[in-house]
């Protein structure tokens, strides 16, 4: 292939998928192999025509000893020779990947992606550059069926995605190896790459062999091309998701999402599943290690009209079903105990709440009762030192307003149909360890307002 050729069929690639824009910062990662060395000249050779700032950036994960060390030297040499500015970060992945209880590949993965986003923010780029191409996406699609992937997975690598770019996503590796021969620029063999222990080298060096002798020689155009179509038929299904998103969400928060589950049912089981793991990818950043089933085992719940019940999506986040929500959430420990002075003015910084409480002189019966549930009117005699606002604790029990006998707090908040998400995060206002208040839902009949109290406090609660 002539070089004019490559660099034509990859700017043809760049302006179908709009990757890039004039005077654009780009950021790329060059590992010193074949394909990201060959996407570095690509876009130099753009740069004018885009007017393109470029930084070069390499990260060692410090996997293969002294030869990771020789492959960070040459990109640093590369970008000197180039006269681009070059940038680099090392990870001990091995022990990363021990600490977080990841694979060494999702390890290294997350640590890569962490740091040239990171490095993006801080340059003021547009644009990350990756050097994936042709072949990566056929062994990307035929890992994600091994494994077991809806019609999302298998899509798989989208050409862009954010400001993450990747412009030789059309090139055959074989191109890539010819160009950089003309062009007479070295580049680095990972040797780890020879290694099938790894299931994406097992896939490349033994089966997709077997399958282009055995089956079909041209495999991997038909796998780029059912990515190709899936991923056209995702888009559309996504813009139906999103609208159908829009109209059953009640709350969202940064560790929490609502789902109005009435809404939710009467949607098809494709708009269904894309719902819940959009919930998932705006609590977590992504869908790494959300699987299927997972995601089906949600579904089925709501269709059995199980209420009360949860499944476990990934480590730290849940789905809940009750009656008139789902709930997507992030499981956190947030025990609390503070103590608080009645009455006056205070804030708990690290709840994010202010208390404002006064005695009042005169209260009537009509603005008790006719106040929101973030204040109470108790009996200010009744209120023992010491006073705490806490968070609920197994075994706790209250006598709700309007009751004779007590009741776990706990059976209280189901059968009031709280959200299991909301539930930690409920707060109890208690005296002499005793509650007083179950803070937004009831007060204790043990020291409501009576014919006989002569002094009331007013409590309010401000989330802020």
């Amino acid at each position: 292939m002539k070089k004019v050729d490559f660099i034509s069929k990859a700017e043809k690639t760049i302006d179908h998928y709009n990757m890039i824009k004039p005077k654009d910062r780009i950021l790329v990662a060059v590992s010193g192999g074949p394909d990201s060395v060959a996407l570095l000249l690509v876009l130099l050779e753009l740069m004018n025509d885009f007017n393109l700032s470029l930084y070069v950036a390499h990260v060692n994960h410090k996997l293969r000893g002294k030869e990771s060390d020789k492959d960070q030297e040459f990109v640093r040499k590369l970008a000197s020779d180039l006269k681009l500015k070059f940038f680099t970060r090392s990870f001990q992945v091995k022990k990363e990947a021990q600490k977080l209880k990841l694979s060494v590949e999702e390890c290294a993965r997350k640590k890569r992606y962490g740091y040239l986003n990171s490095l993006a923010d801080k340059l003021k780029a547009q644009k990350i550059a990756l050097g994936h191409n042709f072949n990566d996406q056929a062994e990307t699609v035929l890992i994600r069926l091994i494994r077991g992937s809806g019609s999302l997975g298998l899509s798989g690598i989208p050409p862009v995605k954010s400001r993450i770019i990747r412009p030789l996503i059309e090139m055959k590796r074989e191109e890539i190896e010819t160009f950089l021969k003309q062009k007479k620029i070295p580049f680095r063999i990972d040797s780890s790459n020879l290694r099938t222990d790894y299931l994406r080298n097992k896939v490349r060096l033994k089966l997709l062999p077997i399958l282009k002798k055995g089956y079909n020689p041209k495999i991997e155009e038909v796998l780029n091309r059912t990515a190709f179509i899936l991923r056209s038929e995702e888009r559309y299904i996504n813009q139906k998701a999103l609208k159908a998103y829009s109209r059953v969400i009640l709350r969202e928060q940064n560790d929490k999402i609502i789902l109005d589950s009435r809404r939710f049912l009467g949607y098809d089981d494709s708009i269904k599943r894309f719902m819940i793991r959009n919930c998932v990818k705006k609590l977590k950043g992504d869908l790494m290690e959300l699987t299927y089933d997972k995601v089906e085992s949600l579904l089925n719940l709501m269709q059995q009209g199980k209420s009360g019940k949860s499944v476990d999506l990934l480590d730290d986040i849940y789905g809940d079903i009750t009656k008139d929500c789902i709930s997507v959430y992030k499981k956190k420990s947030k025990n609390f105990n503070y103590y608080v002075s009645l009455p006056g003015k205070s804030e708990i910084k690290k709840l994010k709440v202010g208390i404002d409480s006064e005695i009042l002189s005169s209260p009537s019966k009509r603005n008790i009762k006719n106040q929101d549930k973030l204040t109470a009117f108790l009996d200010m005699n009744k209120l023992k030192p010491p006073l705490r606002l806490r968070s609920r604790m197994n075994g706790d029990r209250f006598r709700p307003l309007g009751m004779r006998g007590t009741k776990s707090v706990a059976d209280y908040l189901v059968d009031t149909k709280v959200p299991r998400c909301d539930r930690d995060e409920v707060m109890l206002l208690t005296s002499k360890n005793k509650i007083a208040w179950l803070v937004g839902y009831r007060i204790s009949e043990d020291f409501k307002v009576t014919n006989k109290t002569n002094k009331v406090i007013k409590i309010t609660i401000e989330k802020k």
